[in-house]
């Protein structure tokens, strides 16, 4: 039964560290459109040669709704550097993940990915995850949980 209880805690510690491997293989980010809350479309691959932070969020995600002032403020921060943010609700209606945008002050695009096939081609599992894309389209950097402002600049820094 120990080894029962010491594996599943292995299990369930793993995702808390998958974005501490800088070794990890980089991968092509798979293209996606998304409807932006906006009335306008998110289209990825129009965005080869901007970096761009890809923020999976839900309404009702607590850790959403913690790291939401860090992320406006590095987008803000990052406009003028080709940066881009874009918020993908999944998991949600599109009612509760609007009022989330606006609760958070978010002024990034944002959108539900009502099919969640931008979620599976990602291979989201968990709130929030963030994706951070290279110029040429590469994921860069995955983390699995609250960010940080140090930790979004950091990772910023190495792809810019």
């Amino acid at each position: 039964m120990r080894r029962v209880l010491i594996a599943l805690f292995l299990v369930l510690l793993m995702p808390a560290f998958q974005g501490c491997d800088e070794a990890a293989e980089r991968e092509i980010a798979t293209d996606f459109v998304l409807q932006l809350f906006n009335g306008q479309t998110f289209t990825l691959s129009k965005h080869k040669g901007e970096v761009v932070v890809v923020n999976f969020f839900a309404s009702w995600c607590i850790p959403c709704l913690a790291e939401a002032p860090e992320l406006e403020a590095m987008h803000r921060e990052y406009l003028d550097k080709k940066v881009i943010f874009l918020g993908v609700a999944i998991k949600d209606t599109e009612s509760a993940a609007r009022g989330f945008v606006k609760k958070a002050g978010l002024t990034f695009p944002a959108g539900l990915d009502e099919e969640e096939n931008i979620k599976e081609s990602f291979g989201v599992y968990g709130l929030p995850t963030t994706f951070f894309i290279s110029r040429d389209g590469l994921i860069t950097y995955t983390h699995s949980g609250a960010l940080t402002k140090e930790l979004i600049e950091h990772e910023l820094l190495k792809i810019l």
